[in-house]
């Protein structure tokens, strides 16, 4: 079963060098792994997807409610996979991650300040060192 990777909001995207973002995506769709984005925010979703070019790396998005940590669409779409362990949440946000844990995600904390907090996940500061930690962890599984 392949790997899913979910962006828990548009705003990550709107923080980092798109090249950082776009190297990532390219390598997550090389080793055909399904890429999501959970979306708040309309307008900020059109400027990811059309003026970043972000469209072709993403297998879907789910829109979500400002109410709602993790939108219960989500956790309903992902259903099999998360019965697998199988999906990285990534957000920028602790309150997210914990509540991802809580349905069975495999949370990523991706914020500058990431060192400075206690974390129980994964924690990296920006896209380039996620990158990097995503393809350490592919090595580390083939060893």
């Amino acid at each position: 079963m392949i790997e899913t990777f979910v962006f828990s909001s548009e705003d990550i995207f709107l923080k980092e060098d798109q090249t950082n973002i776009q190297q990532l995506l390219e390598y997550l769709k090389s080793r055909k792994q399904q890429i999501g984005m959970v979306f708040y925010d309309q307008e900020k979703m059109n400027q990811i997807l059309l003026n970043d070019h972000l469209t072709d790396y993403l297998d879907f998005t789910i829109k979500g409610k400002e109410t709602e940590i993790i939108p219960q669409e989500l956790v309903d779409f992902l259903q099999v996979e998360l019965t697998y362990q199988k999906v990285n949440y990534i957000s920028d946000s602790l309150e997210k991650v914990k509540k991802a844990e809580e349905f069975g995600f495999k949370s990523i904390y991706l914020a500058e300040n990431c060192y400075k907090k206690t974390v129980t996940c994964q924690a990296f500061q920006d896209f380039e060192q996620l990158h990097l930690g995503v393809i350490e962890n592919r090595f580390d599984t083939l060893m």
